[in-house]
């Protein structure tokens, strides 16, 4: 009897570790990360500053001296004749009901001499090689125009610049850098596109854009306008 027992338990561990062992070849895979960023492709008009804000964009001013407000420096367009018949402003590139459905950093204070770092950032993107983006941007024409935009790339789904003017946080990488040397009438003044393709990305990585109009002096800066983003996927 004692014989027959040993025999059954060592017929039944066999099957158990049979078992065992085939419910670990049967395991699926560890899923896929999860990417918290759009993966469609979207137009973003700026028809109103407070509706794009809903749809994830971040407006933040970093400029020294400059008001503390999460909006102070990206206001809507404006464009029109003032009471002396004077134009101001410009019109958007492209609007379905009123010529001010685009995004604009305003000028800096023409008495200060600091550091200019006006920021705004793109909703959450989820991204592949071959995908891209597109924009248009121009800048006042009254007086000389000395603008600059950067156009920084950050991996992360969160808006973190740093506390400073000179601070850029999460977005270390530049991929567009529009009159760098900050020269005279070096920023278009006139509507132009500008685009760029993503590359060297392993499978999908979550980005946020970053538009930082950066002056190393307010006193010379102009306003830029911002208009028709589009996030196309390959």
């Amino acid at each position: 009897m004692l014989r027959q027992t040993l025999v059954f338990l060592a017929i039944a561990t066999t099957l158990f570790i049979g078992l065992a062992d085939g419910c670990k070849k049967d395991t699926p895979p560890p899923p896929p990360a999860t990417h918290v960023g759009t993966e469609t492709s979207f137009t973003e008009e700026f028809d109103t500053l407070f509706k794009a804000q809903i749809r994830g964009w971040v407006m933040t001013d970093k400029s020294f001296a400059q008001g503390t407000s999460a909006s102070a420096a990206w206001i809507q367009g404006y464009s029109g004749i003032d009471k002396s018949g004077n134009w101001f402003g410009f019109n958007a590139f492209s609007y379905h009901n009123d010529p001010t459905e685009f995004v604009y950093s305003q000028a800096g204070s023409p008495s200060s001499h600091a550091d200019y770092s006006s920021w705004m950032i793109s909703p959450v993107l989820s991204v592949k090689n071959g995908d891209k983006i597109s924009f248009y941007t121009r800048g006042d024409t009254t007086g000389t125009n000395y603008n600059r935009l950067q156009v920084r790339l950050g991996y992360t789904s969160g808006s973190d610049v740093g506390g400073t003017a000179s601070s850029v946080g999460s977005f270390t990488n530049v991929i567009m850098d529009i009159n760098s040397a900050q020269a005279a009438g070096g920023y278009p003044q006139v509507w132009t596109k500008y685009e760029y393709t993503f590359t060297g990305i392993s499978g999908k990585a979550d980005v946020r854009v970053a538009f930082r109009h950066f002056m190393s002096d307010m006193a010379f800066t102009k306003g830029i306008g911002i208009d028709q983003f589009k996030f196309q996927v390959n």
